[in-house]
């Protein structure tokens, strides 16, 4: 974790800084994801890439049980790449496709959500693959009203939905070394036995909680 990632994570404090997803606090995320992608790249965020292709992932907010909540996906067992890993919705894109068309598709494709459901609120800068062969485009997505999933087991055993809440308490997460960056970052535990986010599932969510976290510059 750099020395900048240590200071927003401290000024976190012990709750999220949205506690419903009412017009205000949607357009407060949208601000702060938006003035984040305005500001100078982070140095942990400047990478060297590779000829490579491109996909994108969606971070889907929703609110259940009246708490603003994260939604994600445990990957089928059977599958050959990360079986049984944490994940967000998402997967490669197709030939002429933007990274916002492929992180909507896949929503739709793995969790039934239509993207009639889903509203973009914002995005952040790229992050490679382990293998570096993509360029992972996180986008950040809302559901309005009530979730009505159609999973699709091929892809997915469950859906998963933590409150935002969760990500805030001290004891769900531990630092550990990510790839060879020279990083530490959270990784978490969920309300599963055993299933935990890791990562570049866990790397992209705490870029996301970061950028939440900060406030927003003083040209919105």
């Amino acid at each position: 974790m750099s020395p900048g990632q240590h200071e927003v994570w401290r000024r976190h404090g012990a709750a999220p800084p949205v506690t419903a997803l009412d017009s205000c606090s949607v357009e407060l995320i949208r601000q702060r994801l938006a003035s984040a992608q305005r500001r100078e790249t982070p140095a942990h965020m400047r990478f060297k890439w590779r000829h490579s292709g491109t996909a994108a992932v969606m971070l889907l907010l929703c609110e259940v049980n009246g708490q603003v909540s994260l939604l994600l996906e445990e990957r089928n067992h059977r599958l050959k790449s990360h079986p049984g890993d944490m994940c967000f919705a998402g997967g490669k894109c197709e030939p002429g496709e933007s990274a916002e068309r492929t992180a909507l598709r896949e929503t739709f494709e793995e969790l039934g959500l239509p993207e009639c459901a889903v509203e973009i609120v914002g995005e952040m800068h790229p992050v490679p693959n382990q293998a570096n062969t993509l360029q992972v485009h996180p986008l950040v997505g809302v559901v309005r009203g009530p979730l009505d999933l159609r999973l699709n087991r091929a892809e997915v055993h469950r859906a998963v939905v933590l409150p935002l809440a969760h990500f805030y308490n001290p004891a769900v997460r531990s630092l550990v070394s990510f790839r060879s960056w020279g990083l530490s970052i959270p990784a978490y535990t969920t309300d599963k036995p055993g299933l935990r986010i890791w990562g570049l599932t866990a790397f992209v969510l705490f870029e996301f909680l970061c950028r939440i976290a900060a406030p927003a510059s003083p040209r919105l």
